[in-house]
């Protein structure tokens, strides 16, 4: 599984990690588990440093319409985008231009991705009762 997602930092952000080739399937997969799991409205850092993105145009138009109807209704948190490498911010940028007026930046620092999410006042706060918790990845003990 290309990205990887955990939920675990004390301000609700959900930490996403690419690595190897992700793929709009990868991407489209990843927006349905957030719904499923009542994540959506998380602030989204979304690291793509080790991984790539493989889109040609028309699945680029299709992960930009599905982002754009995730977030209808305004109930989808914002989201960082950090990127290396000239291919990869070109997408980035090429998505964050065709979703529109919602919460998308493109970064190439995680820390100014990290400090640009908690510029957001409506993060959610952290569940009292929840534990941390992890999606595609495997947790040794």
């Amino acid at each position: 599984m290309p990205l990887r997602w955990m939920r675990s930092d004390e301000f609700g952000i959900l930490t996403v990690v690419g690595q190897g080739d992700i793929g709009r399937q990868d991407i489209e997969d990843y927006l349905s588990a957030t719904v499923r799991e009542g994540t959506k409205v998380h602030a989204k850092l979304v690291d793509l440093t080790v991984g790539n993105l493989s889109l040609d145009r028309d699945d680029l138009e299709s992960v930009a319409r599905t982002v754009v109807e995730y977030g209808v209704g305004g109930d989808a948190g914002p989201v960082a985008m950090v990127v290396l490498g000239a291919l990869n911010i070109d997408m980035a940028v090429l998505l964050k231009q065709r979703v529109g007026a919602r919460p998308f930046r493109v970064f190439t620092d995680p820390l100014q991705a990290r400090g640009w999410l908690m510029t957001f006042r409506y993060l959610p706060a952290k569940p009292a009762a929840a534990k941390p918790t992890a999606q595609g990845v495997k947790i040794v003990r």
